[in-house]
């Protein structure tokens, strides 16, 4: 097949994506797999080999990450609902303390974003910083940036976040590895988010006319319980992928080693990390009988992760019906010996990001078109797997502007005008993209 015409249906495809989620409004599962189709007919692909490469992908994919989305989603919710994300606050802005609060509500952001959804861990700390910048004087731009670009660094780059975890899960990247990097990554770039939100507070210099009251009484879980879910699984997942090293600290094919393959798969480290969760929550709401129904906690977890999982397997399926083409062998042709792979991800995942308005399908369709070029980008080993993983991530922090709902919930729950808005947001994510592919790159040179 003529080379330009691949890139000519490439090019169609993306376009149909693009308009079915920007100007329809149509479920990403359903565009991804009217952009499948679109390429499978363009390049000459039989519909019954079309639907053959579509099922393959989809079923791979969500075998291989589905559950792990799932329980993810509800130890989220778990930690959301029985207060651990303000414990967390709490306990950071002690240790920052009142002249420190934006930096502490940016590294407050870092560790809640992990587990929590950016949209519901901004709402729920929203009266927290409102608080602070009536109380410290300091320009309520600051705080509402500095918390919502903390949420937004670890949203975009740490499991199990669903996009982060979608993506490696697409890319088969390790997980312990891309929690342990995605970590160190993000760090720079919710400082870059937090300097920014200073310098732009003072320029958009705002305090709420209101504050929402603060009830100091309200029963919260402990320090140790709040965190306690979230680091486990991470430390478990991590101490896993030491032990499997060549050079294993902890030896080999012993009790050590054998103990940290069982608990620190992804799945079940996160069913651990579940597990302390809901003793977290119990131990606040222990008459909550209906929390693991389907019509509780759980049920309403599953059915955001339900849609996810959807979207992760599209996307998936979309890697694989690309790679039904002759896109391998044409990258091969015309890229090979250049240095610019690392930006392929990069540049498709920024713009899906911009386009559509969410970094988990622009992450996600990133990943999707990268799979096929693994090999040929020089990103098959496990670290090239977790370096691509980010670029896709990096990819998708810009441009964040009004089509994306986390933009609005920043306004309306912080008072900030739109206006102030367009003119922070967006460029902050740009240099926090920017900052999180220079990282990358940085990552490349030392390790592959």
């Amino acid at each position: 097949m003529n080379p330009l015409f691949t890139v000519f249906s490439i090019a169609i495809s993306i376009s149909v994506l693009v308009f079915l989620t920007v100007r329809v409004k149509l479920h990403p599962f359903f565009s991804l797999t009217a952009a499948a189709f679109t390429f499978g007919i363009l390049t000459g692909q039989s519909i019954p080999d079309i639907i053959a490469a579509f099922s393959s992908g989809l079923g791979s994919t969500i075998a291989g990450i589905g559950v792990v989305i799932a329980i993810g989603t509800v130890m989220g919710a778990l930690l959301e609902k029985s207060g651990a994300a303000e414990t967390m606050a709490k306990t950071i802005l002690k240790i920052t303390g009142p002249k420190h609060a934006a930096l502490g509500l940016a590294i407050t952001g870092y560790f809640v974003s992990i587990p929590v959804f950016c949209d519901s861990a901004f709402v729920i700390l929203s009266p927290l910083a409102k608080r602070l910048s009536r109380d410290t004087k300091v320009s309520m731009t600051t705080m509402a940036v500095s918390l919502a670009m903390g949420l937004h660094a670890t949203h975009m780059l740490v499991p199990p976040t669903p996009g982060p975890l979608a993506v490696a899960g697409i890319l088969n990247a390790d997980l312990g590895l891309v929690i342990l990097l995605g970590m160190v990554v993000s760090i720079p770039v919710t400082l870059v988010g937090y300097y920014l939100g200073t310098r732009f507070g003072s320029k958009y210099y705002y305090l709420p006319s209101d504050t929402e009251e603060i009830v100091n009484d309200k029963k919260l879980p402990g320090a140790f319980q709040a965190f306690l879910p979230i680091l486990l699984p991470i430390l478990l997942m991590f101490l896993n992928t030491i032990s499997s090293l060549e050079s294993a600290p902890f030896g080999k094919n012993n009790f050590i080693t054998g103990f940290f393959a069982a608990t620190g798969q992804p799945v079940s480290a996160l069913l651990i990390g579940l597990i302390f969760a809901f003793i977290t929550y119990r131990s606040i709401y222990p008459e909550d009988n209906l929390v693991w129904t389907f019509d509780g906690a759980f049920g309403e977890a599953l059915k955001t992760a339900g849609q996810i999982v959807l979207i992760v397997g599209a996307g998936g399926a979309f890697a694989s019906v690309l790679r039904t083409s002759n896109l391998e062998e044409m990258v091969t042709m015309y890229f090979s010996g250049m240095t610019i792979g690392i930006l392929i991800p990069f540049i498709i995942g920024a713009i899906f990001r911009t386009a559509i308005g969410s970094g988990t399908v622009g992450m996600i369709t990133a990943a999707s078109m990268l799979l096929p070029l693994l090999d040929v980008l020089g990103f098959t080993t496990p670290m090239g797997r977790v370096i691509a993983m980010l670029a896709c991530a990096a990819g998708g922090f810009m441009v964040f502007h009004g089509n994306d709902d986390f933009f609005w919930v920043i306004t309306t729950t912080s008072e900030m005008e739109p206006e102030v808005a367009y003119r922070t947001l967006p460029i902050i994510s740009i240099a926090q993209s920017l900052t999180a592919i220079v990282l990358v790159f940085i990552l490349q040179a030392i390790f592959l």
